[in-house]
């Protein structure tokens, strides 16, 4: 079996999609699927179908309904193939790409909708009610980044770690308002945020605010071989996301290297995280300082808590049983495998 997977951005700064895709194209080949990327900010439509023609895949996997969705079926039309689409978040939550017309008629004509957890689910079927009996529910898999050169850090710091593309819905703002009457506390305290300018704007407002304090470090895009380092010498990582897709790399790559999370308290963090079991929520300002306030006074409860992270996602978030799980939706959308009862 030979797939192609469709990713809308793989240069630029660093995105979520993109790690999702990079990690299920090179596990897919264990669970006997041979399958290509197809990058569409790099290729036009007429080198996309010439690579197509040559690598002949029976079926086309589009990451992000608005974004991948309409290229897969014009692609999968011209092909004689079906299509399935995974749904990433923005997608979803965000009206002007879920409610946008080429969203509908890709919606509508994939083969097969796969989303990262049962919550995701339920709010994809409020809006798209035809496609209820097309989804499968596969969650995202992990494993620990590599850690080529660890971080120098001094000893007395906290380090909160922010691993985020500055765009609005990223809640970077929110967490430097936040986390400012805190900094004024405990000296201690320190904010790392890593990240590529998404939305310009955005980017500027927060470049302006952090030049203005003084334990803010904005490092900016960072490369993936990088990020390991970072991790490992945070002593807790955020996601202040206004909305998740369900399972944020940043998350799940912070828990399996045993680092304790703390993220706003939405449908797609909450499929991950466990409050006060796996990691915590919070649902306003001041639970997230009295929690970062908790750890700044006791280091060691942080510690327990990412281990317990750290054994949660390496038992549940295999990257072999994520590619297995999407080897048997395209074998039933090929009509050669058992319905997906995962």
């Amino acid at each position: 079996m030979r797939v192609a997977l469709i990713c809308p951005y793989s240069i630029g700064p660093v995105r979520g999609n993109i790690t999702t895709v990079r990690r299920i194209t090179a596990h897919l080949p264990e669970a006997g699927v041979l399958a290509d990327m197809l990058p569409l900010d790099r290729l036009t439509l007429a080198e996309q179908q010439a690579l197509l023609d040559r690598q002949r895949p029976l079926l086309l996997h589009a990451f992000h309904a608005f974004h991948s969705g309409p290229v897969a079926q014009e692609l999968a039309r011209c092909l004689g193939i079906p299509y399935l689409i995974t749904i990433t978040g923005s997608d979803l939550f965000d009206p002007l790409l879920r409610d946008a017309p080429a969203t509908r008629r890709a919606m509508a004509g994939a083969a097969s909708i796969t989303c990262f957890d049962p919550l995701m689910a339920r709010r994809l079927v409020e809006f798209f009610p035809d496609v209820a009996g097309r989804i499968a529910v596969i969650p995202q898999g992990v494993q620990p980044l590599p850690v080529s050169e660890p971080l120098c850090r001094a000893a007395d710091e906290f380090v909160a770690f922010l691993p985020a593309a500055l765009r609005p819905v990223k809640g970077v703002v929110a967490a430097l308002d936040a986390l400012a009457p805190l900094a004024e506390e405990f000296p201690s305290l320190r904010l790392v945020l890593a990240g590529g300018a998404l939305d310009p704007e955005y980017a500027r407002i927060v470049g302006e605010r952090a030049a203005c304090l003084a334990w803010v470090r904005l490092l900016g895009d960072i490369p993936w071989q990088r990020m390991g380092a970072l991790f490992t010498a945070a002593d807790l990582v955020l996601n202040c996301s206004h909305f998740e897709g369900g399972m944020a790399n940043s998350l799940l790559e912070a828990m399996s290297m045993a680092r304790p999370v703390l993220a706003r308290d939405v449908s797609g963090n909450r499929s991950l995280i466990r409050h006060g079991r796996t990691g915590w929520l919070y649902g306003s300002d001041d639970e997230m300082r009295t929690l970062v306030r908790e750890l700044l006074a006791d280091p060691a409860v942080g510690n327990r808590m990412g281990e317990l992270g750290r054994s949660y996602v390496l038992k549940r978030c295999s990257p072999f049983r994520e590619a297995r799980r999407y080897a048997r939706v395209y074998g039933r959308v090929l009509g050669g495998a058992p319905p997906l009862r995962e």
